[in-house]
């Protein structure tokens, strides 16, 4: 797709011009401070007793963010260049993902609603495999090990389903 072509071009572009340059790719990010990434949305809704809609035919590689700005700072000290993919070592859907999430805070994992994404009647085609991996080493935990960190690093109750109201306050609604 055209988005995909203007970024690969653009970090071609930046190592011409740099080559000492770092470029980092990664993906489908979620934090503890962000609540509008996927993880926090899922948990919002799964709170509220709500069902949540997930794609189930679109491949990622999630990313923790603190993990990856871990790995970042890491190759900046080591004066690394060039492009590397910094993505938590696993593949899943977004439904997979989900799943997940639901599991780790104590939810059915059957309220996530797998949806292909043609559901959606998107106006842009979206690329159905997206994962991350690198041939240069894997500078990153495991994604479960990513997601106990994030409910640590939120305070969120692994036993419990109660949800502070300041944690979720202004998290959206609707699917991924």
């Amino acid at each position: 797709n055209v988005y995909g072509r203007s970024k690969a071009d653009a970090d071609v572009r930046v190592l011409d011009e740099f080559s000492a340059a770092l470029v980092i790719r990664t993906s489908a990010f979620f934090g503890p401070w962000d609540s509008f990434n996927f993880v926090h949305l899922v948990l919002n809704s799964l709170s509220k007793g709500k069902s949540f809609v997930a794609l189930d035919d679109i491949s990622i590689s999630p990313t923790y963010i603190p993990d990856l700005v871990n790995a970042t700072l890491d190759l900046l000290i080591d004066d690394e260049h060039g492009i590397w993919h910094l993505a938590n070592p696993a593949v899943m859907t977004w439904a997979e993902f989900g799943r997940l999430v639901a599991n780790k805070a104590g939810y059915e994992s059957d309220r996530i609603e797998c949806r292909p994404i043609d559901s959606l009647a998107l106006a842009a085609r979206r690329p159905l495999f997206t994962p991350l991996s690198s041939e240069r080493g894997n500078f990153m935990p495991c994604l479960e090990d990513s997601l106990e960190r994030f409910f640590q690093d939120r305070k969120w109750d692994l036993h419990s389903s109660a949800v502070s109201a300041r944690i979720w306050l202004g998290a959206g609604q609707g699917g991924y």
